[in-house]
């Protein structure tokens, strides 16, 4: 346990990694405790930024998502952090993440088809600044979901 939790604030995280969508209501009974303290401890979390966000799992097909990559990158190093500030701001981008090795950046694309993937690294992402983008289609992603067994 770090930065003061003790078991109760890990417990409260694990029940809420596993179905986010219990209220702080759900987690009192739960627990045995009451909602000012379960309120009072996720509070602390979220200001000390141990909890990051609360979101949602959607099914991608059904928003006609078909078509996802993860685009391995090379960047001049004093262009790195604009390079990733603009792709934190693209809506298709769904992920950022600094990696060891060349290339440095790796980013997470999605987009309807294949088609439109190619069209938006081209348009959006080659004017960056990029000086190679290696992009791995995925084929399949058998996710374990937080509260599936």
């Amino acid at each position: 346990m770090s930065m003061g939790q003790d078991d109760l604030d890990e417990t409260i995280l694990r029940m809420l990694q596993g179905n986010g969508k219990l209220s702080i209501e759900e987690l009192a009974e739960k627990l045995g405790r009451s909602p000012s303290t379960i309120r009072d401890r996720m509070r602390r979390m979220e200001e000390e930024r141990l909890i990051l966000g609360y979101s949602t799992i959607v099914d991608q097909e059904r928003l006609d998502i078909d078509a996802e990559a993860l685009v391995l990158a090379d960047i001049d190093p004093l262009m790195e952090g604009k390079a990733m500030s603009a792709l934190m701001s693209l809506e298709e981008v769904s992920e950022v993440m600094k990696v060891t090795g060349e290339p440095r950046l790796m980013f997470r694309v999605r987009a309807s088809d294949r088609q439109e993937l190619l069209g938006f690294l081209d348009r959006k992402i080659r004017p960056l600044g990029f000086r190679r983008l290696d992009v791995r289609l995925i084929l399949d992603r058998p996710v374990r979901y937080p509260g599936s067994v």
